[in-house]
Parts: C-alpha cells; sequence; structure tokens
C-alpha cells in the first residue's frame, strides 16, 4: 500500500526501505523516509509537526468564529476515496461530478487501478445525506499511472464520476503563496477510518517544480495515512494544491518542521490545473473552471 525511498540532502538516492516506516541507514547515515500512502493495511504513523492540531469541522468553525453552514459552504467538497482496499481523500473540484485526488488513492504500485465500478466511489455527506458515487477510473487524466515508480510532482489525478454530487459547493482552482497560510481538509485516518478534519497551517518551501509550473511545496500541516489525495486550499476555500506524502527521519514521532520532517504536496498549477480544465469541460456543459 505505500512506497517509501531513502532521501539525503533533497535527492532520491536508489534504496528501498523494506520495512514499513523503518528509518533507514545508508553508508552509516541516518536519512530521511519518504511515503506515499493510501490508508490500508499498512497505513504508517502520523507525522506530526510540533503537535496534532487538526480540528473537527465544528471545532474549526468555533476557533475562527464561523457558523457550522459557513464552514460547510466552504471546506465542504471533501469526501472519502474507496478503491479497492484503500481509502484516502478526494474532493471535488471545478463541478460537481469532477474528482480530485492523489494518483496512489486510485493506482496500486504496478500502476493498475485498485479497484472499479462499485469498488471505486468517492463518499461525501452533502445536501443533509450521505452520497456515494463510483468513480469512472478509466477516464482518469493523471499524471501518472504508477505514481510509485515517478516523482511527487507527478502524483495527482482528476477523474469524473458516474453522476453528479447534490449539495456541495466544488472548490476551484487557486494559486498558492508560498511561504502562506493554507488550510488542510481531510476526510479519513490511518486504516481507511472516516475522520473529517481542518487544519490551518502554513505552506513553507518550494522544494520542486515542473517545467509546467506545477510546485512541491512542503507544508507544516499534520497528516498521516488516508490523507492522501486530501484538499490543501486557501483560508477562503480555493484549492491550491493536493496532499501527497511526507518524508522524515522520524516518521511516527512528532517534531519542529525541517528538511528532514515535513509533510508535502503538489500545488493546483500547471498540468494539473490543466487537466482539471479538461475533465470539466469533458463533463459538464454549465460548470467551468475560474481563470
Amino acid at each position: 500500500m505505500q512506497r517509501e525511498r531513502v532521501l539525503k540532502s533533497g535527492s532520491a538516492l536508489s534504496a528501498l526501505c523494506l520495512s514499513v516506516l523503518a528509518l533507514c541507514n545508508l553508508s552509516g547515515t541516518a536519512a530521511a523516509v519518504e511515503a506515499k500512502n493510501a490508508a490500508g493495511s499498512l497505513a504508517p504513523s502520523a507525522i506530526v509537526i510540533d503537535e496534532d492540531n487538526r480540528l473537527s469541522r465544528d471545532q474549526y468553525a468555533r476557533a475562527n468564529g464561523m457558523s457550522a453552514a459557513a464552514v460547510a459552504g466552504r471546506f465542504g467538497a471533501t469526501g472519502i476515496v474507496r478503491c479497492g482496499s484503500a481509502a484516502g481523500t478526494g474532493q471535488l473540484v471545478g463541478a460537481s461530478n469532477v474528482l480530485v485526488t492523489a494518483a496512489h488513492v486510485l493506482f496500486s504500485p504496478g500502476g493498475e487501478p485498485r479497484g472499479e465500478g462499485a469498488s471505486c466511489t468517492f463518499q461525501i455527506d452533502a445536501g443533509g445525506r450521505r452520497q456515494v458515487i463510483p468513480i469512472i477510473v478509466d477516464k482518469v487524466v493523471c499524471g501518472a499511472r504508477e505514481p510509485y515508480a515517478e516523482p511527487a510532482v507527478k502524483d495527482w489525478a482528476v477523474v469524473p464520476l458516474a453522476s453528479s454530487v447534490s449539495g456541495a459547493k466544488p472548490y476551484m482552482p487557486a494559486k498558492m503563496s508560498v511561504p502562506g497560510d493554507v488550510v488542510l481538509a481531510a476526510a479519513a485516518r490511518s486504516g481507511g477510518v472516516e475522520s473529517y478534519s481542518l487544519q490551518r497551517c502554513k505552506a513553507r518551501k518550494v522544494t520542486a517544480t515542473t517545467p509546467s509550473g506545477l510546485r512541491e511545496v512542503a507544508i507544516d500541516c499534520d497528516a498521516e495515512g488516508g490523507v492522501s489525495g486530501a484538499a490543501i486550499l486557501s483560508p477562503s476555500g480555493g484549492l491550491v494544491g493536493v496532499y501527497v506524502g511526507f518524508r522524515s527521519a522520524h516518521p511516527g514521532q512528532a517534531g519542529p518542521f525541517s528538511m528532514s520532517h515535513y509533510n508535502f504536496g503538489v500545488t493546483a498549477e500547471g498540468s494539473l490545473r490543466q487537466a482539471i480544465s479538461q475533465v470539466v469541460s469533458r463533463n459538464t456543459q454549465s460548470a467551468s473552471v475560474a481563470p
């Protein structure tokens, strides 16, 4: 359910850490473990920066002086992606029948879909009821169908749903400021446990950039298995990125943000922004991605 790579001085080395979240050691030097995972039987421990500051939606509303309805309207397009035995987070973006998540939530390490039809669904509470809608995996537009074998900047997916979600306002893509304030909106935790959370945190540092303009960004938000694919939002509710994974020299142990202990995501720019526009235009006549 997860791939781990050893990192040293910010560069990937050709070594594979075989034990789940064991701290690798190369030539006697401790190195950071990179992991991308969809929550399942081998979900990792939470990667916590300082302390776990994730809040429920009600807690977030009270902490930020917002009504529950305002929080639901701004951050209510997030739900759980269940595909085969994996569970992660996804969200409606650009249209009520277009889902954005991390590619590794939908595809196994060998590049095969984790599920299809009724075994690959988007689950969301909206419009006063729970809606479970099949994901049309064979129409996905993604950075890589084998995300475990590719750089993290390719670990994103945009895919149509079999029908529209009613009662939820889709997020619209926006530009991430780095450094800058963000909100991480997740729907699950390790083991695929349903757990909606919001956390106000910061985008801290750009760690990679693609020719298309998509950026990989280190964030000081808290995350774990099941958060993969979660929306990184602006405080006003615009989609600025998608959570992918973590890099840490001490996974499972809380610690301050550093370049050897951080979570990261990719921005809703470049090839990802283009894919959102493409899938929205193919699957709806009325919705469009904001410029």
